[in-house]
């Protein structure tokens, strides 16, 4: 039979139910006692009355896997004050309570797809099931909104910037913030105070991966990236070309050299293949192998030209249906990103 101690240390890894934090996050724990083969619990939750017969069985089988039989519940409300605070850090992505994993999508130069696999892995990892936000970092190139296929702009509730939602994918760009056609002229400054409103102003609604493409190259934006966020996975992007591959090498030491973690690279426009199957490697070969084996990482995907198919409205997205057979290269890359993160 367990004792008081070794009981709340199990119980402190089960999830509130509704706020999906663990009840030693939430506090929830409020009493334990063991009297000869009974066990008596008091826990505190945001609703008690909300999916709690599955919560009592998961925690009357786990104690039960410990030869507790009897076991007897009391359930009461978090104090409102402690469910705000929660949530209030569960939405603020920066917070140390977050959950969010930041994936930044970096090249050496423009012009190699990187808004390309940005937005379509968003899609790929949305559809895996996972929460997922999109920031459009590149502030002088921005064209994801156009890539997802969205001419919809956030909204502001409460001093907080609401994110556009296409494809089941929060997005915000700087598309949203400027008039149609006119260039984005700014320094290095106010770049940074773009960037941190991104992400500090944005109620973004706790996802598990904020995917964020940067601006080719190792300039400012890149900088205030690695300098607001203390950790960060980032995917280096490059195309089958010696010369795009050896300035993608510079972005992914940059990301060392701040102490983000290198998932690995992505090779882009590998190559480009005809009716009869041939493959044509227009931009040559062995650019993503050479950058992974620089940065000592792995290449994880190589995507060849392919162009989206019209989607049900007739327009010709940057999306790739899932059921094609780009679309399940990029199924695969996002399978591989969850397994890793």
């Amino acid at each position: 039979m367990l004792n008081e101690q070794q009981i709340t240390k199990l119980l402190e890894r089960i999830l509130d139910p509704v706020l999906e934090f663990t009840l030693q996050e939430t506090g929830g724990i409020m009493e334990v006692s063991v009297t000869n083969n009974s066990v008596a619990l008091q826990i505190a939750l945001a609703d008690p009355e909300l999916h709690t017969d599955q919560f009592t069985a998961n925690i009357t089988e786990l104690l039960g896997e410990f030869g507790c039989e009897d076991i007897h519940f009391e359930l009461a409300y978090l104090p409102v004050s402690k469910i705000e605070q929660l949530l209030a850090a569960k939405n603020n992505i920066l917070s140390p309570e977050s959950k969010t994993q930041f994936i930044a999508i970096a090249s050496g130069k423009g012009g190699v797809g990187k808004s390309t696999i940005a937005a379509n892995l968003a899609v790929a990892l949305k559809r895996t099931g996972k929460k997922v936000g999109l920031l459009d970092a590149d502030i002088y190139g921005f064209s994801l909104p156009i890539l997802m296929g969205t001419k919809d702009v956030p909204k502001t509730v409460d001093e907080k910037i609401i994110p556009v939602t296409t494809y089941g994918v929060q997005l915000i760009s700087m598309d949203s913030f400027v008039e149609d056609g006119e260039p984005v002229i700014w320094r290095g400054p106010m770049l940074g105070k773009m960037i941190k409103m991104f992400l500090e102003d944005v109620h973004w609604d706790a996802p598990d991966y904020l995917i964020i493409d940067l601006p080719p190259g190792t300039g400012d934006i890149a900088l205030d990236i690695h300098t607001l966020l203390p950790t960060c996975n980032e995917l280096i992007v490059t195309t089958p070309h010696q010369a795009a591959a050896t300035v993608a090498a510079r972005a992914g030491i940059m990301a060392i050299k701040n102490e983000h973690h290198i998932l690995g690279v992505i090779e882009n426009l590998s190559y480009y293949q005809t009716e009869t199957g041939a493959k044509a490697y227009l931009f040559g070969e062995g650019g993503g192998k050479k950058v992974a084996t620089e940065l000592e990482t792995e290449l994880l995907g190589t995507f060849p030209i392919e162009q989206p198919e019209h989607n049900k409205n007739g327009y010709l997205s940057g999306i790739y249906e899932a059921e094609s057979i780009q679309g399940k290269r990029f199924s695969e890359l996002a399978i591989k990103i969850n397994h890793y993160l």
